[in-house]
């Protein structure tokens, strides 16, 4: 049996916190929410059917010097690889879609065509909102 450690108690606090709120706001302030910022852009990268061997070996080498740049440069924040391996995921530091795009696109995987991202905006959690705002009277 696993145990669960502070961290995943924390985690599951917050989200239950957060569904609580939710139930608990008044139907006007669930109908209207308020703006949430984008701060950061999930990447999501997929092979393509033009993924090869062949094409692997030709542009990995440059792949991984450019995107070690965009680490370097403070434009990727966190890396991982897809448990099934056809793909990455990256946070990047960028807030504006275009920009995101474009440093991917310009990425040796995208210039071949043999990589693609999904590209996700992501913003502060808005229901915690709810615990700083004054209380309604």
């Amino acid at each position: 049996m696993r145990r669960s450690g502070p961290i995943q108690r924390f985690m599951a606090f917050a989200a239950g916190l957060v569904v609580a709120l939710a139930l608990a706001a008044p139907m006007t302030a669930l109908a209207q929410p308020a703006p949430v910022p984008t701060t950061k852009i999930l990447a999501i990268g997929h092979l393509t059917a033009k993924w090869t061997p062949e094409a692997r070996r030709a542009v990995m080498p440059a792949e991984v010097r450019r995107t070690v740049d965009l680490y370097l440069a403070g434009k990727i924040d966190q890396w991982y690889v897809k448990q099934d391996q056809t793909g990455v995921v990256f946070l990047l530091n960028v807030t504006d879609l275009k920009e995101a795009h474009d440093l991917l696109a310009n990425l040796p995987l995208g210039q071949a065509g043999l990589m693609e991202f999904e590209l996700i905006p992501l913003g502060p959690l808005n229901p915690l909102r709810l615990l700083v705002a004054p209380p309604t009277p």
